[in-house]
């Protein structure tokens, strides 16, 4: 228990004090008290700065640890970002792999219909030539039927034998024949050259028809492009936002691991500060232990007086008791008997310290019995209770406080018979320690 020595330090430092001229070279009351002081409230210091060095520690490290996870969200939505950028172009191009089949196919029809329309005025241009043909043909037969019709056989006959000469005739029989075979041949064509233009119609209607679904799917297609290249443009700006951000944010925690590791260099060099200072103070309470050790041999041994020990504990106790009103000398005089002024006394039934608090007493009196102010702190208001409860007889107050009020009022308010010595060893030493305050 480090505090209750450092405690006692204190305390041998006063008696060091009292018996001045039998220790020689041994410091005044009050630079021993200044020193310990200090000495203490320098230990405080260092402990307090210690405890704020490690919870600003603990704090950097939860920020790392908090920004490394943040860190890890945003790689994981830029590797999914990527990753749907990825599947996004593969789509894309089977898009435009669909879409440059299309046009292709698109381009073959058109060359065919460009072909076929092509034939289609062709035959056109065939059909007129002939109806040309034929209309100048029926035009020059017309004009024989008429006179045929107006004059009968005979019409047919002037025509025949109009000629003027046998060649002349048969020449006009042959052109008749020819004209009628002719006819008839041009009849047969153009029946067929419609019916293949009614077909080319019909094919050429049907490849019209394909390629408006052609070009609806196109555009269909088209549209679809155009929405995945938008989706596909608002995934990159997302992409590089995220990008952006998770630089922005790796940045700012390189900075502020940058600041933080600087802070712990600090913090470290503040540490071993701290921990050389320790080191020192734990020499000096050592040394100050070493002098408590060697004063309670002196006391135990007798070798040192009660009026040293009253001037060494007067220090202590006289600010304490003057809180509840006690005297001093009547304080020092339970210390004495309680514990002869040793804080690390422990009696069989385990009470502690100066005043030999119990353990469930000074638990009672919310105080630390093994810091020798807190403990003479709870003695000085025990004991004030007892002579309050006992109406300000000493006797029974010192009964009460060495056996427990309730064995003293069981007793009928009368000193306990086995404190009888207690009692009177204490008023002893208060009459003697009163005639040292005079």
């Amino acid at each position: 228990m480090q505090g209750a020595r450092w405690w006692a330090a204190g305390i041998a430092a006063l008696l060091v004090v009292g018996f001045g001229s039998s220790w020689a070279g041994a410091a005044s009351v009050s630079q021993l008290q200044q020193e310990e002081a200090q000495a203490e409230a320098q230990l405080n210091q260092d402990r307090n700065a210690y405890q704020q060095s490690q919870a600003s520690i603990n704090s950097i490290l939860a920020e790392l640890a908090q920004l490394r996870q943040s860190w890890q969200a945003d790689q994981a939505t830029a590797s999914s970002a990527a990753a749907q950028l990825r599947a996004t172009d593969a789509q894309i191009r089977e898009v435009q792999g669909l879409i440059a089949q299309n046009q292709a196919q698109m381009h073959t029809l058109q060359a065919e219909i460009a072909t076929t329309t092509a034939e289609y005025q062709h035959t056109e241009a065939n059909i007129a030539t002939t109806q040309r043909r034929l209309d100048r043909e029926a035009t020059l037969l017309g004009g024989q039927l008429r006179l045929i019709e107006e004059r009968g056989s005979l019409g047919y006959l002037d025509v025949l034998f109009g000629a003027r000469s046998f060649s002349d005739f048969i020449s006009r029989v042959m052109v008749f024949g020819q004209i009628a075979a002719a006819a008839a041949q041009e009849v047969d064509r153009i029946r067929h050259e419609e019916l293949a233009l009614e077909a080319e119609k019909a094919a050429l209607a049907q490849q019209e028809a394909g390629l408006k679904v052609n070009e609806a799917s196109l555009e269909a297609h088209q549209n679809l492009l155009n929405q995945e290249q938008a989706a596909l443009s608002a995934a990159e700006a997302h992409a590089q936002a995220l990008q952006q951000a998770a630089q922005a944010d790796a940045q700012l925690a390189s900075a502020k691991m940058a600041q933080e590791n600087q802070l712990m260099a600090q913090l470290r060099q503040q540490q071993q500060a701290l921990q050389q200072q320790m080191a020192a103070l734990a020499g000096e309470i050592d040394r100050i232990a070493a002098q408590l050790d060697q004063l309670l041999s002196q006391y135990n041994q007798g070798y040192l007086s009660r009026r040293a020990l009253y001037d060494a504990m007067l220090p202590l106790v006289e600010p304490i008791a003057a809180k509840f009103g006690l005297p001093p000398a009547l304080v020092i005089a339970v210390i004495t008997e309680e514990s002869g002024g040793n804080q690390a006394a422990r009696s069989v039934t385990g009470a502690i310290g100066l005043m030999q608090l119990e353990p469930g007493t000074a638990a009672e009196l919310g105080i630390d019995p093994y810091n020798p102010e807190q403990n003479v702190l709870g003695g000085c208001l025990y004991l004030h209770q007892m002579l309050q409860l006992f109406h300000g007889n000493l006797s029974l107050a010192l009964s009460a406080y060495n056996a427990g009020p309730g064995a003293v009022e069981a007793n009928g308010d009368q000193v306990l018979p086995y404190t009888e010595a207690y009692v009177a060893n204490v008023e002893a030493l208060y009459a003697l320690y009163q005639s040292y305050s005079g």
